[in-house]
């Protein structure tokens, strides 16, 4: 029996060593447990991290368009603005040149009616029908 004895305390040896080496991997275990929940957890922060600089990008790219929708409609108002003085300002050139044009139309067409009128009166002064030039 001794030969029982001898292996029955080598086994309880072996399982000493064996509840050890358990235990030793069940500590090991509730580590690797207790970083794989920081790492969830930092995981989680950085997640809702990233997710306010999205919402943040977002806030920003939103006002940049409202600021350059503000500065198109500035600029388009501008522009109109530009395009109606430079209208106005070719209505006005265009309306000197047609009063100009319409002076001196009347000019040279009152021109042509008192020579007109000075070559009746001329005609005019002439012998009459049945008359003889050079008798009155």
């Amino acid at each position: 029996m001794e030969t029982t004895g001898k292996e029955l305390k080598e086994s309880r040896v072996k399982l000493e060593r064996l509840q050890a080496e358990l235990q030793r991997g069940r500590a090991e275990l509730q580590r690797v447990q207790a970083e794989l929940d920081q790492y969830e957890q930092a995981g989680d922060r950085v997640n809702e991290q990233v997710v306010q600089m999205f919402s943040q990008a977002q806030l920003v790219v939103e006002e940049m368009v409202q600021d350059v929708t503000r500065d198109t409609r500035e600029r388009i108002g501008q522009a109109r603005a530009h395009e109606r003085r430079i209208v106005a300002e070719a209505m006005d050139t265009a309306g000197q040149q047609v009063r100009s044009y319409a002076q001196s139309a009347q000019a040279q067409m009152q021109s042509i009616v008192d020579s007109f009128a000075t070559e009746v009166d001329r005609i005019g002064d002439g012998p009459r029908p049945g008359e003889r030039p050079g008798t009155i």
